[in-house]
């Protein structure tokens, strides 16, 4: 969580390894860990559906990516350089190949704070890729500054990129999802409609529980999903139901009725299986192309007390 304004110091350092880690679908929670191997790149562009009682194995490697062209900025000082972006990937396994999907992690988090949540969409058929930002992962040992979303931007952009030019195996760069938590979201909507941040490769955004934009929207076919719960105690609600007026693109906007901040993306809570499904069901029709379709959404959520879904566009 985050708060307001606040800065933060760390002295931890991120130490960058590869590691390789094993998740059996449905159950998350239950991890073991073998040793890294060198996948071997797969031809083709098409990904087969990935039913929901057969969701793959998943495997978490660590990819360091480094931008050396632009540095780390604090209070005006250049305070790094460069930017090294280390980026968890979780894959599913399978032929693939996979769509893409970035995931931007929140402020004072780091990627594998939400390790739970980027495996179950891998295991839907995704390849998750989630970098750790210099100056919201406490562990990177930078203080921690929220006035910097639009670097973030950036760093997603260049991560986009990198991955294309790395050739990871069983990825499908040419359909491509943002998807980002808290601070997160709010830079996943810099990318998908900011206005001077856009990126064109984005099919599609997520953003659970954002800010209102602060920068204009610019009009734009891309379609996203907007999450929040009402109990929201680091953003305020009427934060969404800005962002809902705000952009000007086909949204669906799903309200979780009660929740907080955390407990849907982190794990366990009531409401964690109707994200999980809302964020897999709006990707495979926007993304992966599909399934039944972004209209059997509404049916979809109706199926919980917990949920309050409209739309636009």
């Amino acid at each position: 969580m985050r708060p307001r304004g606040s800065r933060t110091r760390r002295t931890r350092r991120l130490a960058v390894t590869v590691v390789l880690t094993t998740v059996v679908a449905g159950g998350l929670s239950g991890c073991s860990t073998t040793s890294a191997s060198s996948p071997t790149p797969t031809a083709g562009r098409s990904t087969p559906p990935v039913p929901r009682d057969t969701r793959p194995l998943v495997t978490l490697s660590q990819l360091p990516l480094v931008d050396h062209s632009r540095p780390v900025v604090s209070d005006g000082v250049v305070v790094d350089n460069q930017r090294d972006l280390p980026t968890a990937v979780w894959t599913p396994s399978g032929k693939g190949p996979f769509p893409l999907v970035v995931f931007v992690h929140g402020y004072d988090k780091g990627p594998l704070d939400y390790r739970r949540f980027c495996a179950a969409l891998a295991s839907a058929g995704y390849v998750v890729a989630a970098p750790s930002f210099p100056q919201e992962d406490p562990a990177r040992g930078f203080a921690l500054d929220r006035a910097h979303l639009s670097d973030e931007a950036a760093d997603v952009a260049f991560v986009i990129t990198a991955i294309d030019r790395h050739h990871l195996p069983r990825v499908d760069g040419a359909r491509l999802a943002v998807v980002g938590h808290s601070d997160g979201a709010d830079a996943a909507l810099l990318v998908g409609y900011g206005a001077g941040t856009v990126d064109p490769r984005v099919d599609a955004v997520v953003a659970d529980a954002p800010d209102p934009m602060p920068v204009a929207a610019v009009p734009s076919p891309v379609p996203l999903l907007l999450v929040q719960g009402t109990s929201d105690s680091v953003v305020p609600f009427s934060a969404s139901e800005a962002v809902f007026d705000q952009v000007d693109a086909p949204v669906s906007y799903v309200t979780l009725i009660g929740a907080d901040h955390l407990p849907p993306i982190i794990g366990g809570s009531p409401w964690t299986p109707v994200l999980d499904d809302a964020v897999a069901h709006f990707l495979d029709a926007t993304v992966a192309h599909r399934g039944p379709g972004i209209g059997s959404l509404p049916a979809l959520l109706a199926r919980s007390p917990l949920v309050r879904f409209e739309s636009k566009g």
